[in-house]
């Protein structure tokens, strides 16, 4: 009998100790490591992730990690662009050291470096390249949101809510040169691009050159790095249309907790503040509440591609379409691209054609109607009883309706951008390549802007509008010849040289008009020459 009580004791002894070790395993823990490769060098950059949540981070300029809350039982994925991606069980263990291993496949992946292309195992600067099932899924707006947390050492930031404008991209830190304007673009082959100009569903890679060897060939333009985006093409011998989308929405992440009426009464009371003028106005009024909203997103994409044994094409439409959280703020994108290839003398000759628009309307918000928001009493209403904006003129806090400001006054600006450019290759004789490539655009910008009388923003001047036209011409033809051959035994070594000549034109022009003092106000800025005080320079 006492065996079998002494049996039972260790029974529900190994019970208790199982249970324990399977609550501690179910708690959240404090994850810290060290990423290196096979030589002991640390990683910079490495993702590190729990698999099947949102809990992840990268390594810092030692390999180092740290990563919070994360199950004691969770499955590990860590990831790096060139390395074996590892999947690792935690089983309850806090730490982790972690040593990644080259992929040999990729490093025969053809990058795209400069006025040229090597495999990975050939490149000796610091170049990274992203290919399209490495790019950051979901909800990408422009090509900026395709890299974000992709590449170490290059950051994306939106510095606002503001939809039309772009993300802010800095590679490795700011730069003293250029003015810190951020990396240079190159889109297939054309430096001095513009990111906004090529959809999300039309790249194909994107490789970034960080160093100042890597970006050496392009002078102080690179000076802040240089980010390379190739475009699609058809291929295959069957016809191919594809279409994506999404509908997305913004809302405002902290939104500023004014006091109610009650409340600010109550405050005003305590402090002693004579209010009584306020007396006859019995609104409760979220200022802010009324001046944002839930900005909307929508995106269609389309493309058809195809071609044959000598030949292949693509085409695509994108439209975007956003609303801000601002009431006076939106954009509206459409953007078209094609390319045609076609080959002939044994495939020696290839000529190449691309042509590309975009055609974006856009409306600025008014940022400092905002400042108006935070000095509204709350006991002000937005409107009057007769459905007219409510304006008040003798009390100290009175500096103008902001939500009338938002309704009544706009900046606005129509952009349009054009591209053609063509190439022409042949194959003299077997290494030796001679390239001849012609490009031109023209940029075209139509701004206006109007300050209505009728609120406070405009009745110093008694209306104020500005139309201003801009115009960018630039032409660009390059020769290149590259050379390149392999010798030695097993042709282990390689050759390649490469010469060029680059000739560039831009011309820029602009015109600005302004007025004040309207006696018309209903057609806005388009009637800018019924001002009295008409400014044109």
């Amino acid at each position: 009998m006492k065996k079998q009580k002494i049996i039972f004791y260790k029974g529900m002894l190994l019970l208790f100790v199982w249970a324990v070790s399977l609550c501690s395993f179910a708690q959240n823990i404090t994850l810290r490591g060290n990423v290196s490769d096979t030589k002991g060098d640390p990683l910079v950059g490495v993702t590190v992730q729990a698999e099947g949540s949102t809990a992840g981070t990268v390594t810092d300029a030692d390999g180092n990690f740290t990563l919070p809350n994360v199950p004691g039982n969770a499955t590990l994925v860590v990831s790096y662009m060139g390395m074996r991606t590892q999947t690792i069980e935690l089983n309850g263990r806090t730490t982790l050291n972690v040593v990644l291993e080259e992929d040999a496949e990729l490093l025969d992946e053809v990058v795209v470096v400069g006025y040229g292309t090597q495999t990975r195992r050939e490149i000796t600067g610091s170049i990274a390249n992203v290919s399209e099932e490495n790019f950051n899924k979901g909800i990408n707006r422009d090509a900026s949101d395709l890299l974000q947390g992709k590449v170490a050492g290059l950051i994306v930031t939106s510095g606002s809510g503001d939809v039309t404008r772009g993300s802010q991209i800095r590679l490795r830190g700011t730069s003293t040169l250029q003015n810190d304007q951020g990396p240079m673009i190159v889109i297939d082959g054309i430096p001095g691009g513009d990111m906004s100009t090529v959809s999300p569903s039309d790249i194909e890679s994107i490789s970034v050159l960080k160093d100042a060897s890597s970006a050496a060939i392009y002078g102080s333009r690179a000076a802040g790095g240089v980010i390379l985006i190739t475009t699609k093409r058809g291929s295959g011998a069957k016809n191919l249309l594809q279409y994506d989308g999404y509908v997305s929405v913004d809302q405002v992440a902290n939104k500023p907790d004014m006091m109610n009426a009650a409340e600010w009464r109550a405050t005003n009371k305590e402090l002693g503040n004579d209010i009584s003028n306020f007396d006859g106005y019995t609104a409760d009024t979220d200022w802010f509440g009324e001046m944002l909203r839930t900005g909307i997103s929508t995106n269609h994409s389309i493309s058809l591609s195809g071609g044959g044994p000598k030949h292949n094409y693509r085409a695509s439409y994108t439209f975007l379409d956003r609303t801000g959280i601002a009431r006076d703020n939106e954009m509206t994108r459409h953007s078209f691209r094609f390319q045609l290839q076609q080959r002939a003398i044994n495939d020696r000759l290839r000529v190449g054609l691309t042509g590309s628009g975009t055609l974006t309307d856009m409306r600025f918000p008014f940022r400092d109607d905002f400042i108006l928001a935070y000095n509204m009493p709350p006991v002000y209403p937005v409107y009057n009883e007769d459905g007219s904006y409510f304006t008040a003129a003798n009390n100290a806090y009175d500096q103008g309706n902001p939500v009338q400001n938002q309704d009544q006054n706009y900046r606005k600006a129509s952009n349009n951008y054009f591209y053609g450019a063509g190439d022409l290759q042949f194959d003299i004789v077997e290494g030796l390549n001679l390239k001849a490539s012609l490009y031109k655009s023209r940029f075209s910008s139509d701004y206006s802007e109007w300050e209505d009388p009728r609120n406070s923003r405009g009745d110093g001047n008694n209306g104020l509008a500005v139309r201003q036209a801009r115009k960018w011409d630039r032409e660009l033809m390059e020769w290149t010849a590259n050379y390149e051959t392999t010798f030695g035994a097993d042709k282990t070594h390689k050759f390649d040289a490469i010469l060029g000549y680059s000739w560039e034109n831009n011309v820029f022009s602009s015109q600005r008009s302004q007025a004040t003092d309207f006696v018309v106000n209903s057609m806005g800025a388009d009637n800018i020459q019924s001002g009295n005080s008409l400014k044109i320079g």
